[in-house]
């Protein structure tokens, strides 16, 4: 199978970053701060992250790490190894930079899918059966992470740097972070999605498509596979069009910590890779098993 046509494998095999790269990074990254929309918060942000870093918080962020602005700020991340990536997902937190240190969020509300509650529009499972795409698991990943920080706008800002894809690349070495990849019937990516593994919860980071409705099925056959792994719920920090329409919906912060702390299913428990189990017609035909399965399996 072959990469997106305009990817830069070099790109996503060494993770580099040239200074005028980088340079460039941070001063989008600083436009996109001094926005009139998220100027107020600028200076709590700089000010609780010189604070944390000339006086650290815990290694693992927790509840009394939450700043009240901006909004579900956790400070800087001080642990960046896979293990405190790792511990700081599965405390209800994400990474997100622009620029600067890395940093922990975890805000009010969070957008997440009881896979019990997937509901699939009967034109789009129409749509699947006549797909010409195919869906592998944990082929391409370094391809999908480049992919999602493909430039989208005219002012280009993505925390998916090179700095911050190695990363994910470590954790997804380790077993925990996870890439669905989309093929056409030339055998070239169109789509896909990665995230990483928290046991009952996958935490789905970011997607991309140049083909219409190849991230939708990414995302269906994400859902497919977790709810027959015996996972509970997916985790897509904010709430989408598409993954609206499939019923999911904004929770609480402590309920998503609640999720968190559910018994991992087996899946969920081991770090490897993954392998498709279900082909596109099936997850055309797939009806998620029911809340008091997914409970029995979890």
């Amino acid at each position: 199978m072959k990469p997106l046509g305009n990817l830069d494998l070099s790109a996503a095999e060494s993770f580099s970053e040239p200074l005028t790269d980088r340079l460039r990074r941070y001063a989008t990254g600083i436009i996109f701060w001094l926005r009139p929309k998220r100027l107020p918060e600028m200076p709590f942000l700089l000010g609780e992250t010189l604070w944390r870093l000339a006086v650290p918080g815990p290694k693992i962020p927790g509840p009394t790490s939450i700043w009240k602005r901006p909004a579900g700020y956790g400070g800087p991340v001080h642990d960046a190894s896979v293990d405190g990536i790792l511990a700081g997902m599965k405390a209800g937190f994400y990474q997100m930079s622009h620029f600067g240190p890395f940093k922990w969020w975890a805000p009010p509300q969070r957008a997440v899918m009881l896979l019990k509650d997937v509901h699939v529009p009967r034109r789009f499972r129409r749509t699947m059966k006549q797909s010409p795409f195919s869906v592998t698991m944990d082929q391409a990943f370094a391809e999908v992470t480049l992919a999602c920080a493909a430039p989208r706008r005219t002012l280009h800002v993505t925390w998916l740097h090179p700095v911050m894809r190695k990363k994910m690349q470590d954790l997804h070495e380790a077993g925990h972070a996870h890439s669905v990849e989309v093929w056409d019937g030339e055998g070239n990516l169109v789509g896909g999605l990665f995230g990483v593994s928290l046991g009952p919860v996958f935490s789905a980071l970011s997607m991309f498509h140049t083909a219409n409705d190849s991230s939708k099925l990414a995302i269906l056959s994400l859902y497919q596979h977790l709810e027959s792994w015996g996972v509970t719920a997916v985790d897509h920090q904010t709430l989408g069009g598409w993954v609206e329409q499939l019923g999911a919906r904004l929770m609480p912060h402590e309920d998503y910590r609640a999720l968190l702390e559910l018994p991992a299913p087996p899946a969920g428990a081991i770090p490897g890779p993954w392998m498709v189990e279900f082909s596109t017609v099936q997850t055309a035909d797939w009806q998620p098993a029911g809340a008091a399965e997914i409970t029995h399996a979890a």
